[in-house]
């Protein structure tokens, strides 16, 4: 059995020789100008409470998608998969019925963990009973297996049927160290996907993560949602999965450890030392019962394509999410909507004008395939599915454009490029940045993995460059005050149902993205670049693999 996910990919690209640089582009005439009232109308429609948060496999689901393949069509855009608008995405559906049943045996105080508070259990297996027999407890650090970086957290036990216990992040962002892991910098190994699937390659019977706002990037309550809400897998996903996944709260795991005698914090900052080795909570175990409702059935990524005119067999991909996470019943009995107007109805909204202006230019060199993907929240499983079942052929795609969550902040000096230094693709950004007379800045919250928590990271892992940007905070209206103080006020909306559109939304920014955007489409589509992944990057040995020019 192989475990190690990264270098496994590296295997399984198409056998292809290194790719050269193309020389830079000459100038051409100024970028195109967008909307403001084209791009809030298709937010207001799409984050409407009609639309019901787009929640995949649900009424708002087919009104999305009807939009999305109507507006393609009126755009005169050719169906991207076979004659059709739609590509299906089948899908298991699991959602916790009631709370699942827990019991910690051995606790001298008698303390248990309170469900929902201190901890948040569920399962993707696709049974509808599961079982958690009493279980020893063991704290294996931040449950990292990196060969790269001289780093084996399972390496003195075996987790084989255990409870497994795990920090989020790694041990470069506890560290703060530059010479651990990236340092600050979030890598694959820090996200909680990655945590669940290491577990599963060790055969643990339970994985839990310790919750820090910090290191995650987010607080409990979005854990908490994700639990207690109907989660989602590909229907075809054979890998490996731990029985029982869930969420520890830091409060949670502190009186835990405190139970079996032992300092979380100590031993929290023990793990992020080299040669760290597992911790049992001895004499402790956990038992756990959950009864899970378990549905299946297809999604759609919806995808219209513009045929290029000289090198009609190179395709620009271009991306953006479509669905968010739909409404669900509050104790008072309302519905609370999951609207998702940042997230991500307005980066669809910037995708479909992208490809209004792109048709009505005539189109491009290359041919541009945009992408409308399900399941984002869920995993990146729409993105995933199309990666296993691309529409044109991986080795022809020169690279990945990805729309995320669009800000409405006032108009920046400065652009982020999420994921800095990891392909030439941020070559092409400063040169069509620096045509608005923006400069490129590295996304500073490294620490939260933004990276790998988007679409372009599903074409990562199988060796095509990625590009995720998002506006700066240097506003032009005020500089890094106001920049940074419109950021926090959006962030604040993340997976809430807050997150809705407002008439008196500043699009400054929005626009700007949206032009940089085309911009960098325009580029690549009408150039011989093929971008490579840097040396240091993750990626760097799948993309030798792609094909040259």
């Amino acid at each position: 059995m192989n475990k190690h996910p990264l270098l496994t990919l590296a295997l399984l690209g198409l056998t292809l020789s290194a790719c050269s640089k193309a020389p830079e582009p000459a100038a051409s005439t100024a970028l195109p100008d967008f909307q403001s009232e084209a791009l809030a109308q298709h937010i207001r429609t799409l984050a409407s409470d009609e639309f019901l948060g787009r929640q995949p496999g649900t009424e708002g689901e087919t009104r999305t998608v009807h939009y999305l393949v109507e507006h393609f069509r009126q755009l005169g855009l050719q169906p991207g998969h076979a004659g059709s608008y739609t590509q299906a995405v089948p899908y298991m559906q699991v959602t916790n019925i009631g709370n699942p049943k827990v019991q910690l045996s051995g606790s001298p105080s008698g303390w248990q963990p309170e469900i929902g508070s201190d901890l948040v259990i569920s399962s993707r297996t696709g049974q509808t009973q599961v079982t958690l027999e009493p279980s020893d407890i063991v704290f294996a650090g931040y449950g990292v297996e990196a060969p790269e970086y001289q780093w084996h957290d399972y390496a003195a036990f075996d987790a084989t049927g255990k409870t497994v216990i795990v920090l989020v992040n790694d041990p470069g962002f506890a560290s703060q160290d530059p010479a651990l892991f990236k340092g600050p910098e979030m890598t694959y190994y820090g996200r909680w996907t990655y945590k669940f699937e290491e577990c599963a390659r060790q055969q643990a019977a339970a994985c839990l993560i310790v919750h820090d706002t910090e290191a995650a990037g987010y607080g409990f309550a979005v854990a908490q949602n994700m639990m207690q809400r109907a989660q989602f897998d590909l229907a075809d996903n054979s890998s490996e999965k731990t029985p029982v996944i869930g969420w520890l709260s830091s409060t949670g795991a502190e009186q835990l450890f405190a139970s079996a005698g032992l300092n979380f914090q100590a031993l929290k900052t023990a793990a992020h030392q080299p040669g760290f080795q597992a911790v049992p909570l001895t004499g402790h175990q956990l038992s756990a019962s959950i009864e899970l409702d378990v549905q299946t059935g297809r999604s759609d990524n919806v995808l219209a394509s513009i045929p290029g005119s000289s090198r009609a067999d190179e395709w620009i991909v271009v991306t953006a999410h479509w669905d968010h996470l739909g409404a669900i019943a509050t104790e008072e009995g309302e519905l609370a909507i999951y609207n998702g107007a940042i997230d991500n109805a307005g980066g669809v909204a910037a995708l479909l004008e992208i490809a209004a202006k792109a048709q009505q230019q005539g189109g491009f060199e290359r041919s541009v395939l945009f992408l409308v993907v399900t399941l984002e929240e869920s995993g990146l499983l729409g993105t995933k599915h199309y990666a296993a079942n691309p529409t044109v052929p991986l080795a022809n795609i020169v690279a990945n454009i990805n729309i995320d969550a669009l800000l409405p902040v006032p108009a920046t000096r400065d652009v982020w490029i999420i994921g800095l230094g990891q392909s030439e693709l941020d070559d092409v950004v400063r040169r069509q940045a620096a045509r608005q007379g923006r400069v490129v800045a590295g996304n500073p919250e490294v620490e939260k993995g933004f990276f790998y928590r988007s679409d372009q990271f599903a074409f990562a892992q199988v060796g095509v460059p990625g590009l995720f940007m998002g506006p700066g905070t240097d506003s032009l209206s005020g500089g890094t005050a106001v920049g940074e103080a419109a950021l926090q006020a959006t962030q604040s909306r993340y997976h809430t149902p807050d997150d809705t559109f407002s008439e008196d939304w500043d699009f400054g920014a929005m626009l700007q993205d949206t032009q940089l955007h085309y911009g960098v489409l325009e580029e690549l589509a009408n150039s011989g670049q093929w971008p490579n992944w840097s040396k240091h990057s993750e990626f760097y040995q799948l993309g030798l693999q792609r094909r040259l020019p």
